[in-house]
């Protein structure tokens, strides 16, 4: 890490300086945020993960302060009044008990504040389509389920709430599971002929696919074409299900939804007979979630 760098100021406006935050400065800093919108909890929690697995990336976001004259580092050049924006990374660097270099920026008027964090915020799927990536939205909706699945989270496979992946881990995700491309192109194909999202296909395509590839390749060949199927076939099921899925205004989760598809492509692999694909996830008698096998 490069040492601390602290410039004397320009008096008549901001100046900008290199600073190794360390936990115990984040908190001397939050003391001064006096004036801000409210804290995210999420967006703490989020930052505070990338920080602790060595995903932060130093893109040149500066920490703001107003003018003042209140002394924030060792340093006599280092004054400022309160804390304008980085409340959020602040209290992530507290949180993740790190030291995290960052820009910081002193002797901002305090009307600037007016302007911060205004902009369109840049999704998972921009950040993959500035990689020269494919299907760029149904990639980043895939890579948020399959990570929600391997961490277990069976009923919040969109990542809500605190559970929500960060954008660092879902690119490391790609990059140690390439095939998933394949399996977003697969899921692309599908969701233009069948009433299903592209990231619940994409994600079962590659569940089912690391099972077996080409009772996979059939299964979703079949589903998107239904050639050749009998009316008890479960692929057969599985297309009436998912046409009075997106018939169904009240919107079924996600979840569900995916529990049917994994359903259907076990009763496909046992050779059993289906009429019926249905889940039940509560009530006096709820279902456990399917695995695929």
């Amino acid at each position: 890490m490069r040492k601390t760098s602290v410039t004397r100021p320009d008096q008549d406006g901001p100046s900008y300086h290199v600073i190794d935050i360390t936990p115990a400065t984040a908190k001397r800093w939050l003391r001064q945020n006096t004036h801000n919108r409210n804290l995210r909890d999420r967006v703490v929690n989020s930052y505070a993960a990338d920080m602790r697995d060595g995903n932060w990336v130093e893109d040149g976001q500066a920490i703001k302060f107003a003018r003042g004259d209140i002394a924030l580092f060792d340093n006599p050049y280092l004054t400022g009044g309160p804390l304008l924006d980085g409340q959020h990374r602040l209290s992530a660097i507290v949180a993740a008990n790190v030291t995290i270099r960052m820009l910081v920026v002193t002797g901002l008027p305090a009307s600037t504040q007016d302007t911060m964090d205004t902009g369109a915020k840049r999704v998972l799927a921009d950040a993959l389509k500035l990689r020269g990536e494919s299907h760029c939205v149904v990639l980043a909706a895939a890579l948020v389920r399959v990570h929600q699945w391997q961490k277990g989270h069976r009923k919040n496979l969109r990542g809500a709430g605190t559970a929500k992946p960060t954008h660092r881990q879902l690119l490391a995700l790609l990059e140690d599971h390439p095939e998933l491309r394949r399996s977003v192109e697969i899921a692309d194909r599908v969701r233009k002929s069948m009433r299903i999202s592209g990231g619940t296909a994409a994600l079962c395509h590659w569940l089912f696919t690391n099972i077996d590839s080409s009772d996979c390749a059939f299964f979703f060949a079949r589903l998107a074409d239904g050639a050749g199927l009998m009316t008890d076939d479960p692929i057969y099921a599985l297309r009436r299900a998912l046409h009075n899925f997106a018939a169904d205004r009240s919107n079924p989760d996600e979840s569900v939804v995916t529990a049917v598809v994994i359903k259907g492509w076990n009763a496909y692999r046992d050779g059993r007979s289906v009429q019926l694909l249905s889940y039940r996830p509560g009530g006096s008698r709820p279902e456990p979630y399917p695995e695929p096998k």
